[in-house]
């Protein structure tokens, strides 16, 4: 069998540990980080799933909700979201924070602190239950969880949900639509499976998923199907946005809010341009620039050894994987851009 193959990566004890918590309790909120993206919410779904096929009374809270990019992934418009300013018709503010109170444990998926909770993270973290982190981000917050799950190397949360579920002998609850959620999350992670997807357990596990016959081929067209408003706003960042520092070998541009506006920008619909430049010969990095109220988020991408993740936490107040980071500035896009250019000398050593 092809479970037999894939590798329990996971220590036992830990495993452990969360079984008794989750065998111990009934109400279980899981939740994931804020502006969710294909990896957290294939991970929280799988394992709302996942929970529920255990007899849990399980929900996902988003604390804000999912780009319409990710609308291919099953069971996205059946949770909870946390943000009065984005809820869906299905529930209010008042009904999550109620769901949150009431929660006896949580099963946090992909993120490392919990301030990547976004506003939900204050009564999350303010609850006395139990917590549970699913994680694959370097430097997890030890003392905020009482089981920690995290492993860097995995090429998504979502490989390590499949993971818990595998060592929790509970591999026979894997069916078509939690087998699609996982999936989706790892094809979403990995560039569908370009970056960090080197490891043959990723493929011992997608062959597994395969077994529930789900279509990828068409996971796939839907990942890269979009809208009009997207394909014009791509075209306007490659004409006119895109600038070149070719002595550093890195590209960068931004979006202002007056251009977002104007291109009729809609959650999820920037997703992915920070990778467009990496396309270009000779480039090594790239940085995405976008201004919301009060601050620019910042979104970088590498190739080979350069450390992206090391230019974020130094200059932009975040982190992330080496290849793939992220943080913010307090100021205006010329400054956040004038600051990553100055910056690109003192990462010339890995190009």
């Amino acid at each position: 069998m092809i479970t037999e193959a894939i590798e329990r990566t996971i220590d036992q004890n830990l495993i452990e540990a969360a079984r008794n918590l989750i065998d111990r309790y009934n109400n279980i909120v899981v939740c994931t980080h804020m502006s969710p993206d294909g990896d957290a919410v294939g991970s929280s779904l799988a394992m709302v799933g996942y929970l529920r096929k255990k007899g849990k009374n399980a929900v996902v809270i988003y604390n804000d909700m999912p780009g319409d990019n990710l609308r291919f992934i099953p069971g996205i418009a059946n949770e909870m979201v946390y943000d009065p300013q984005c809820q869906p018709a299905n529930n209010t503010r008042e009904e999550a924070e109620k769901a949150v109170k009431e929660a006896e444990c949580f099963v946090i998926t992909d993120l490392n602190v919990p301030s990547r909770l976004g506003d939900l993270g204050s009564v999350v973290m303010a609850s006395q239950a139990p917590k549970i982190l699913i994680d694959h981000h370097l430097n997890p917050s030890e003392t905020d969880f009482d089981v920690v799950i995290s492993h860097p190397e995995a090429s998504a949360a979502s490989e390590l949900v499949y993971s818990f579920i595998l060592q929790m002998g509970d591999d026979a609850l894997v069916d078509k639509t939690i087998a699609t959620q996982i999936y989706s999350g790892m094809m979403t992670d990995t560039g569908q499976f370009v970056f960090a997807s080197n490891r043959p357990q990723v493929y011992m596990i997608v062959a597994r998923l395969l077994q529930e016959d789900f279509n990828k081929e068409q996971l796939h067209r839907d990942l890269v199907l979009e809208p009009e408003r997207r394909t014009r706003l791509k075209g306007f960042v490659l004409q006119q946005k895109l600038q070149i520092v070719r002595e550093h070998k890195a590209a960068y541009f931004s979006l202002s809010k007056a251009e977002l506006k104007r291109f009729n920008h809609q959650k999820g619909d920037s997703e992915g341009f920070v990778n467009m430049p990496l396309d270009i010969s000779g480039i090594m990095v790239s940085a995405f620039f976008r201004e919301e109220k009060n601050i620019i988020k910042v979104s970088l991408r590498s190739k080979g050894e350069y450390p992206v993740n090391l230019l974020a936490q130094k200059f932009y107040h975040g982190g992330g994987h080496r290849n793939a980071a992220g943080g913010e500035f307090l100021g205006t896009l010329e400054q956040a851009e004038q600051l990553f250019v100055k910056a690109l000398p003192i990462f010339d050593k890995f190009l």
